[in-house]
């Protein structure tokens, strides 16, 4: 019996028809929840509020991490018909590559891990909602590296195998941009046996152009029996001509959050990192690198170059930070406020700092050069993270710094490669 293979043209046809069926049922990525670090910075900074309040329809992803308190519950209260987009970040020993700007955590041993996600998983129920799995842990295997030592592999097999218990869960674990990549396609090849596992992210907190991630994501689909992809493109609008990950100079602000990615490959555009968070201070680095405060610090200067040389202003033709932009229209109609506070409108700027003059949760109380208020509300503490920042946390979690010393809602960087 003559067996007929179909030919490469109709294939991609075929996967081509099943994504636009996709695209066409598919809900938004949610969008409702406003990240802590942007809301404070147009509070504290009145120049930055329009370029804030221009952004604040972007879908940005809620960090679920065993350090510090995380928004999920809200999160989940307000997507109600969108798909929340979750970065799950809370491996015992995370980060233990060189660098480690965001080591530390509550999960000690595989047992915090497992009551960890179990927390979150009881949230989340059965809705559909997007993961991404762990930033750096499969980079920090592949090659034999210290995530083999650390038992990176059964503490992600397990977390697979927990979040698809969620049938409409789209899991997809990160495979960091600098890492060995035949090690991580052999990584992702054993954790597809751990549950239903939908893909890779690719760029998580990087910044690499679009079109070269399009090419690793043919890479990584081809070598693993046709998983999709997720990118982070938050910051790519510039692409790294230096290859640099830490603060680079040259980074833009990325196009908008997506499912019509134009690859059938490729589900989501997603913004991971938050624009305007630091990736750590950066020092001993090349020529592209800018110093900044601690990882995910608030960094003004990275934020303002972001902006002026991203997608909103080349693209959109929006005016650069401390720019002329243009009075809202009087017939516009009122933009409905929202009434959580961190949910901002669209059309208008963020509200004033309170009128008492201190300073709200995660906002800066000091540094150099900071010419802002120094006293924080109550039942937060100004912590000293360096020269450059001071910030004010909850007591509570100012109690843990003094155990932990360690950084406050860091986000992950890249190790030092």
């Amino acid at each position: 019996m003559k067996i007929v293979r179909p030919s490469s043209t109709t294939m991609t046809m075929l996967a081509a028809a099943a994504w636009t069926t996709t695209l066409a049922s598919a809900k938004p990525i949610c969008s409702a929840l406003t990240p802590y670090s942007l809301t404070n910075a147009a509070q504290q900074y009145p120049e930055l509020a329009p370029a804030v309040a221009a952004m604040q329809d972007i879908a940005v992803a809620s960090w679920y991490t065993d350090r510090w308190t995380n928004q999920i519950s809200d999160l989940l209260a307000k997507c109600h018909d969108a798909i929340p987009s979750i970065v799950i970040y809370g491996l015992p020993d995370k980060d233990c590559g060189d660098g480690g700007f965001s080591q530390g955590g509550d999960n000690k041993n595989t047992n915090d891990y497992h009551v960890w996600l179990t927390k979150l998983t009881a949230q989340v129920g059965t809705r559909e909602v997007i993961y991404v799995l762990e930033p750096d842990a499969v980079g920090l295997i592949a090659g034999g590296g210290c995530g083999v030592q650390k038992g990176y592999m059964a503490n992600l097999k397990m977390a697979v195998k927990m979040l698809s218990e969620n049938s409409q869960a789209h899991i997809y674990v990160d495979v960091a941009s600098w890492a060995d990549q035949a090690g991580a396609i052999q990584v992702v090849n054993e954790l597809k046996g751990a549950g239903n596992l939908k893909g890779v992210a690719i760029n998580t907190s990087n910044y690499r152009g679009t079109s070269e991630l399009n090419a690793l994501c043919q890479t990584y689909s081809s070598a693993t029996g046709g998983l999709h992809c997720v990118f982070d493109v938050s910051r790519n609008f510039n692409g790294s001509p230096q290859n640099e990950w830490c603060n680079a100079k040259s980074a833009g602000i990325g196009a908008l959050t997506t499912a019509e990615t134009g690859n059938p490959l490729v589900d989501y555009h997603l913004w991971i990192k938050v624009p305007g968070e630091s990736d750590g201070e950066c020092t001993g680095r090349g020529p592209d690198a800018a110093v900044g405060p601690p990882a995910g610090s608030f960094f003004y200067d990275g934020f303002k170059s972001m902006w002026n040389q991203g997608y909103y202003v080349k693209e959109k033709g929006l005016p650069e930070i401390g720019g002329s932009w243009p009075a809202p229209s009087s017939n516009a109609p009122p933009t409905p406020t929202s009434s959580d506070d961190d949910q901002y409108p669209t059309s208008a700027a963020p509200p004033s700092p309170p009128s008492d003059g201190q300073v709200e949760i995660y906002g800066q109380c000091g540094g150099n050069n900071y010419n802002g208020p120094t006293a924080c509300q109550d039942d937060l503490h100004c912590q000293v993270w360096n020269e450059w920042y001071h910030q004010c946390i909850p007591e509570e979690e100012y109690s843990r710094v003094k155990k932990a010393v360690v950084c406050p809602r860091m986000l992950p960087s890249r190790p030092l490669r």
